[in-house]
C-alpha cells in the first residue's frame, strides 16, 4: 500500500470498529474509560478548588478593621480587588483543567491498557472465532507490554514537544509548531493503538516499533482520530481509547490482507 492508501485505511477502520462494537455489543468497554475519567476528573478538580480557593483567599485577604481614611480606603481596594480575585480564580481552574485534559490521553493509555488488551483479545476471538484460553501470566505481560510501550510513547513524545516548544523562536517553524504537535501526539498515539493488534499477531515490542515507523501515516491516521473523538466533552474520553484499539485491529488486519 502507498503512503496515502494506508493514511486512507487508519481513517476508514474506524467506520469499521463502529459496526463492530456495535454489532457484538461491546458498549462496557466504551463506558470503562468514561467511569475512569469521572473519577480521575472528580478528583482533580476537587484538590484544584481547594488548593486555588485556598492560595487566593492568602493573597486577596485584607484587614480593613482600621477606622478612619486608611479603613475606608482599604474597603474600596478590597471591593475592587474583588473582581480581579473573581477573574484570575477562572483563570486558574481552567488553565489546570486544560492541563488535565491535555494528560489525560497519557493517563487513560496506561491505566486503560489492561482492559485494551483484553479487548483487542475479545475482537479476534469474535472477528475469527480464536478461542484463546485465558491466561493470568500472558495477560500480565500483555498488560505491563502495553505499559512500557505507553510510557516509552509518552516520553518521547514530551521530549519532541519540549524541543517543538524552544524551536519556536525559529522563523517559520514557529508557524507550523501546532500543526508538528499534532502530528507527532497522533503518531505516538497510533502507535500504542497499533500494538494491542501487533501482540496479536506475535511481534515483540522491538518489532511493533519497526511496524510502526514502516507505516507511519497508518500510526499518524489512527492516532488522529483519536485526538479529534477525544475533542468532544465526555462522550469522546470514552469512545477514543476503544474505538482507536479496534480501528487498529482491523487495520492492521487489512494491511495484512494486501500483503
Amino acid at each position: 500500500m502507498t503512503f496515502f492508501e494506508k493514511l486512507r485505511l487508519g481513517f476508514k477502520s474506524f467506520s469499521k470498529a463502529h459496526q463492530f462494537i456495535k454489532q457484538h455489543r461491546l458498549w462496557h468497554f466504551v463506558y470503562i474509560p468514561g467511569i475512569i475519567n469521572a473519577i480521575l476528573f472528580f478528583l482533580f478538580t476537587n484538590w484544584v478548588t481547594s488548593s486555588i480557593t485556598e492560595w487566593i483567599d492568602g493573597v486577596f485577604s485584607f484587614d480593613c478593621d482600621d477606622g478612619g481614611v486608611l479603613g475606608w480606603f482599604c474597603s474600596i481596594f478590597s471591593f475592587l480587588t474583588s473582581f480581579l480575585e473573581y477573574f484570575i480564580r477562572w483563570m486558574l481552574y481552567a488553565a489546570l483543567i486544560g492541563v488535565y485534559l491535555f494528560i489525560y490521553k497519557s493517563i487513560i493509555l496506561l491505566l486503560y491498557s489492561p482492559v485494551l488488551a483484553y479487548l483487542i483479545e475479545v475482537v479476534e476471538k469474535k472477528h475469527k472465532g480464536i478461542d484463546t484460553p485465558f491466561k493470568l501470566e500472558q495477560f500480565l505481560k500483555d498488560t505491563v507490554r502495553g505499559i512500557v510501550l505507553a510510557t516509552r510513547g509518552i516520553l518521547l513524545e514530551g521530549l519532541i514537544i519540549i524541543a517543538l516548544f524552544i524551536l519556536a523562536f525559529v522563523p517559520i517553524i514557529n508557524i507550523i509548531q501546532p500543526i508538528l504537535m499534532w502530528l507527532v501526539s497522533s503518531y505516538f498515539l497510533g502507535v500504542s493503538m497499533l500494538d494491542y493488534a501487533l501482540e496479536r499477531k506475535g511481534l515483540n515490542v522491538k518489532e511493533s516499533i519497526i511496524y510502526s515507523k514502516q507505516n507511519k501515516s497508518l500510526a499518524s491516521s489512527i492516532g488522529s482520530v483519536f485526538q479529534l473523538v477525544f475533542l468532544i466533552p465526555a462522550i469522546g474520553w470514552m469512545l477514543a481509547p476503544t474505538y482507536s484499539a479496534v480501528a487498529a485491529y482491523f487495520a492492521v488486519d487489512e494491511l495484512d490482507k494486501g500483503k
